[in-house]
């Protein structure tokens, strides 16, 4: 048998000669019998494999690795890793990815709720064993189909700001407002200032534009065109593309902070002139000033949908500018819509009424 400890210490490690080619791995186990058993399994899993075409297996960590390898450089990147993070802590990635069985998919889920985690948190879990599942499928590993559990979501909840409200969070956010305990504008540290003025301009680019937080905070220089006033905003959440036309507002803010740019690369940078990530403290803490309640920051592209929905844009229309991939996730500004509608109705039977729905009493 081909299993020896380095410097006789440790884990047995497997080592053997197949078809002509070297395989090497750590059992790790310092127990040989179970080493030598991994070591036929291993030949035998590359017996069949060469000489009968099966596929190779592979681990669902790795599997996990691989998805989240993927997304490197990308918008969500950070989401995969935080999701494979809270998989790993909680259930055996090293088995085979053909072995996960429905039953280890529930019990998951079960373990999720008893910690009193939310069913959206739940659903996104999943989303990501499932990618992974779809990576080791891609790269021609075994895999078999497993019946995710059902997640029961609660009804969809539609938040966005009244005209006043963006008012007063907008005063909130003025890097020149008088703050308690802090020296005036003038007075304070570039830095300091630069946080402020950072805040204020993310937040309405995300009013105006509807994108998502990261697809603003990691915009870059190349994306825009400020003399034909658009961006090209790059979707990684749904891997997409979008011209957005900007506002006078939105317009303005870009030119200043061109030419104040602290990045050739991004717009939005941490101290360090890194892409800025997500930074929300300052704005969810401007949100509470302002006295805004059950407000998320991510009701700012709600905001901007149910703007335009309320203003006559259809909702295809609507799902061109958020960039949704499905016209479902559209829908849940369809009661707006609705409410328009009747409205127009309501100004066409007036019309089509005799004596121009003038009523004699």
């Amino acid at each position: 048998m081909s299993v020896f400890k380095r410097n006789g210490v440790g884990n047995y490690y497997i080592q053997f000669n197949f078809n002509g080619k070297t395989y090497c791995k750590s059992s790790k186990t310092t127990n040989k019998r179970t080493a030598e058993r991994m070591e036929r399994e291993w030949r035998d899993e590359l017996h069949r494999i060469d000489e009968l075409g099966e596929l190779p297996r592979i681990s669902l960590r790795d599997a996990l690795n691989g998805y989240v390898n993927e997304k490197q450089g990308t918008g969500s990147q950070n989401y995969a890793s935080t999701n494979v993070k809270t998989i790993t802590d909680r259930i055996n990635v090293d088995v085979y990815v053909d072995q996960i069985r429905d039953s280890d998919l529930t019990k998951f889920k079960v373990s999720r709720e008893k910690e009193g985690i939310a069913p959206q948190t739940i659903k996104h879990n999943f989303q990501a064993i499932r990618s992974a599942i779809n990576w080791a499928k891609e790269h021609g590993y075994s895999v078999k189909e497993v019946s995710f559990p059902k997640i029961k979501l609660p009804k969809h909840r539609l938040r966005y700001l009244f005209p006043e409200e963006e008012v007063r969070l907008l005063n909130e956010l003025d890097p020149k407002r008088k703050r308690p305990f802090r020296p005036d504008y003038e007075y304070r540290t570039a830095e300091e200032n630069r946080r402020y003025q950072d805040n204020y301009d993310l937040v309405v680019c995300l009013l105006d534009t509807g994108a998502r937080y990261s697809e603003i905070a990691a915009i870059k220089w190349d994306s825009i065109n400020i003399e034909e006033g658009t961006l090209n905003l790059w979707r990684p959440k749904v891997r997409n593309e979008s011209i957005i036309y900007m506002t006078n507002r939105v317009k303005d803010i870009f030119k200043r902070r061109f030419d104040n740019r602290l990045s050739e690369e991004f717009v939005f940078t941490n101290s360090k002139g890194q892409p800025r990530g997500y930074q929300a403290k300052g704005i969810r803490a401007a949100i509470k000033r302002a006295g805004i309640e059950n407000f998320k920051i991510h009701d700012l592209r709600h905001t901007c949908a149910s703007r335009l929905v309320q203003a006559g844009l259809n909702l295809y229309e609507v799902k061109e500018v958020l960039g949704h991939t499905d016209i479902k996730t559209t829908q849940i500004y369809a009661h707006l819509e609705r409410k328009d509608i009747t409205a127009k109705a309501r100004d066409i039977l007036e019309r089509l009424q005799p004596n121009g729905g003038n009523h004699v009493t």
